[in-house]
């Protein structure tokens, strides 16, 4: 008997973002970056598929922005002005 592989383009949308929300509450509850990258990967999938629902996509498009806008946040170097808003906003003894 010959094991077929399931291809993601195959799997219904909630099983896509089932995958997505345990991707994602990792990402939330440890930061680990690669999981975020997984969410949004998988979210991304859904936000592509016709035949998903319209409010399912508009959400998962939504979510896959703010992943990436994080992900471009993360990986920019810190701003100059970052100690001085950090102090700003109390976070810091002046």
């Amino acid at each position: 008997m010959e094991i077929e592989s399931q291809n993601l383009n195959d799997e219904p949308p909630a099983r896509l973002v089932a995958g997505a929300l345990a991707h994602l509450a990792r990402h939330m509850t440890t930061g680990c970056p690669r999981a975020a990258e997984l969410a949004s990967l998988l979210l991304a999938r859904v936000a592509e598929d016709a035949d998903a629902d319209p409010h399912l996509r508009a959400h998962a498009h939504e979510l896959v922005d703010i992943l990436e806008r994080e992900q471009i946040l993360r990986a920019s170097p810190p701003s100059r002005f970052a100690d001085t808003a950090e102090r700003l906003a109390g976070g810091w003894p002046a």
